[in-house]
């Protein structure tokens, strides 16, 4: 089901702080962190995607990426 929600407000400080801890090691992009960083900042029970550098910071920062 889709459901739109407001961006968050803090994603953008969030998606510049992980690029700058987990980019170098990870080599994700930009948007691969921003959307890590809204996931983050919206609380989410769980996070898909079939990127593995996303899915590699996702499980870094503590998302469930599981199926």
């Amino acid at each position: 089901m889709w459901s739109p929600v407001e961006f968050p407000n803090r994603a953008w400080e969030t998606c510049i702080e992980l690029a700058l801890r987990h980019g170098p090691t990870l080599g994700v992009r930009t948007l691969d962190s921003l959307h890590v960083a809204c996931a983050l900042e919206m609380n989410v029970q769980k996070f898909w995607t079939f990127d593995d550098r996303q899915a590699k910071l996702a499980e870094a920062v503590g998302l469930d990426t599981t199926a």
